[in-house]
């Protein structure tokens, strides 16, 4: 695409925008803003200057208008907010085509078409170029985050005082441009480019107020203002736009945790109430909230919460969100411990009062795994499964030395007797299988802290069939329910996670299923084990080489025997169990433990002693029947 320079050009103000130069140079050339951009390689077929110019310019566009202003090609793109998309994570979500994507803009939060402005910038600095052609509209101002100009200590502003137009959103249904009335000449960059009628049944005009007059905010009190700017100055200085503190903390989720923290604040209004910062901020958000609210012409439209998504145009409400939003995330959120009593509530609230996709669309915005883990619904104590066996998120429940290999299926008896002892003590009446059901549910509480996802999510990664894992759930919350020790549940189980933090020498119980999955008892070693256990070599229960594989497994990686891979492999092969089966418990069961079952059963436990360490390092790469734990 070929471009002539234009006569006279002008260098770009700093941290100026795409539309802002452009107005600049038509008021120098005496020529709309229209033929500047038809001149620069920026028209349109529709007779427009797309919106989505200020997002991005296409290689070919950019290097087109670079030659056409006598810039580079860096320079041009820099009067676009792709320039800031690095450090502001929205901008990376949203994309333009033909202005049709508006709302997605909006509701991430990513830009505002139309800029907001500051009076005193717009007036310029002073220099000589200034006072000609006025100060610069500011790329900083399209974003939702901008709401108040730390230069001159003040609000920014959305309107023009005369005619109340936003100064480039149409009145009317056209498509939104990158500038309004386009196509009229003359006008000062700093005038309002609104139309307004001026009589009955007369053309529409451009208002033609300056917006670089005197204009005060009246929406946010002189005792506010400071807080105002100390979060305006924060967020430059994460948006690289003023210079950074000497020790800058620049998380790659500030932003999108700071807009999921204020939608939350709107979806789960009046709740939130309590973290805005004063009176007057929570005047504002209130005031807002209720006019979003009112009753819509279409029934679709008002079940959809589309307020609760948009970036409120006006910049002192925009700023009321944010500071409450910082008010409820903390000075630090990512290393608070109190993040998720702050905002478990406000997300409960959020969930009840809209559709089930809200939670889902907060938590896809790319937030910190501290936020979503306090965004994820919970039910008694779990992530919620959602009514489904693949939940989306998949975030530890809380800060985990130990990862979720380091979990067996089922808690190891030793680890019962030392930290659930005193929930034991208080739960009388409970039989072997109530232990064996809490034995398992601990065991997914710890996969869920320390490797996140819902339940289904946790026995899937230990190997847990879906079905037992609800009915191991299911029983226990019946058992413990009407005596309140659920609570004493999660403290034991905590008890144990801080245990396993301090460890070292942690077991993988995942890489020993792994290694294991097709691991069969030699033969040689069946005969030792039963070596004068006459009475074991014949009989249809009398213990086999097949039990004693299934029990070995059981003991070396703490699993279900029931779920052992033996037996799994058999039902998917369509083959009965029931003896296999029969053999297990007739060892197993206590009244049966005595004698020469009890001996091989102490045979079979040693066995699994010396295999279990083996496994972890050696039997990986061995075969299935190799001899790897001798006798």
């Amino acid at each position: 695409m070929s471009a002539r320079p234009l006569p006279r050009a002008l260098a770009p103000l700093d941290g100026e925008s795409l539309p802002g130069l452009i107005l600049r140079l038509a008021y120098r050339l005496e020529l709309s803003p229209a033929r500047i951009a038809a001149l620069c390689s920026l028209n349109h077929r529709q007779n427009r200057i797309p919106a989505q110019y200020i997002l991005n310019l296409a290689p070919e566009l950019c290097t087109a208008f670079a030659a056409s202003t006598h810039l580079r090609a860096d320079e041009a793109q820099a009067l676009t907010l792709s320039s800031l998309a690095g450090v502001y994570p929205p901008l990376q979500s949203v994309r333009m085509d033909g202005n049709r994507n508006t709302a997605a803009v909006n509701n991430h939060w990513a830009a505002n078409l139309s800029s907001r402005f500051c009076p005193e910038c717009l007036a310029g600095d002073g220099s000589p170029i200034q006072n000609l052609y006025g100060g610069p509209w500011k790329l900083g101002w399209h974003l939702p985050i901008s709401f108040a100009c730390t230069a001159h200590n003040r609000m920014l502003a959305h309107h023009c005082p005369d005619c109340a137009g936003v100064p480039n959103r149409p009145a009317n249904t056209e498509r939104q441009g990158l500038i309004l009335q386009r196509t009229t000449s003359g006008l000062h960059p700093a005038q309002c480019r609104h139309p307004k009628v001026t009589a009955l049944g007369a053309k529409a005009t451009p208002c033609g107020t300056r917006l670089d007059g005197t204009l005060r905010s009246t929406t946010i009190t002189d005792a506010d203002l400071p807080l105002v700017l100390a979060l305006q100055q924060r967020i430059a200085q994460r948006l690289l736009l003023d210079p950074p503190p000497p020790a800058p903390t620049k998380p790659a989720a500030f932003f999108p945790d700071l807009i999921v923290a204020a939608q939350l604040i709107c979806l789960s209004w009046p709740l939130s109430a309590q973290f805005a910062p004063s009176t007057g901020f929570g005047d504002l958000i209130d005031r807002h909230i209720s006019r979003a609210a009112r009753p819509q012409a279409s029934p679709s439209a008002a079940r959809r919460p589309a307020h609760s998504w948009a970036a409120p145009q006006d910049p002192a409400v925009c700023a009321a969100f944010l500071l409450a939003a910082d008010t409820l995330l903390g000075e630090d959120h990512t290393t608070d411990p109190t993040l998720t009593d702050r905002v478990g509530p406000l997300a409960t609230a959020a969930y009840s009062r809209h559709t089930a996709n809200i939670g889902a669309t907060l938590r896809r915005r790319h937030v910190s795994p501290h936020l979503v883990r306090a965004l994820v619904p919970r039910t008694q104590g779990f992530y919620r499964a959602g009514g489904h066996r693949h939940a989306r998120q998949q975030i530890p429940s809380r800060h985990s030395q130990f990862e979720v290999r380091h979990v067996p299926a089922l808690l190891p008896e030793a680890w019962l007797c030392a930290h659930f002892d005193d929930l034991l003590t208080r739960w009388t009446g409970h039989s072997d299988w109530d232990v064996r059901h809490l034995r398992r549910v601990a065991s997914l509480k710890l996969a869920e802290m320390s490797g996140g996802g819902a339940w289904p999510q946790c026995a899937q990664a230990l190997g847990i069939p879906w079905n037992t894992a609800q009915h191991s759930l299911k029983t226990l919350r019946e058992k413990l329910a009407p005596h309140h020790l659920w609570p004493a549940l999660g403290q034991s189980v905590e008890n144990l996670a801080r245990h396993l933090d301090c460890g070292t020498q942690r077991t993988d119980f995942q890489l020993r299923r792994a290694t294991l999955l097709h691991w069969r008892l030699p033969d040689t070693h069946w005969r030792e084990l039963t070596d004068g256990l006459d009475q074991f070599q014949e009989g249809p229960t009398s213990p086999t080489r097949e039990a004693a594989t299934v029990l070995i497994w059981a003991e070396v990686t703490h699993g279900d025997r029931l779920h052992s891979p033996l037996l799994v492999s058999l039902r998917e092969a369509g083959r009965s169990t029931r003896q296999l089966v029969a053999s297990i418990n007739q060892l197993c069961t206590p009244a049966n433990r005595k004698g020469t079952k009890r001996e091989l059963l102490n045979r079979i436990e040693a066995y699994a002693n010396r295999l279990g360490p083996t496994s972890d390092v050696a039997l990986a790469s061995t075969s299935a029947d190799h001899d790897v734990a001798p006798l």
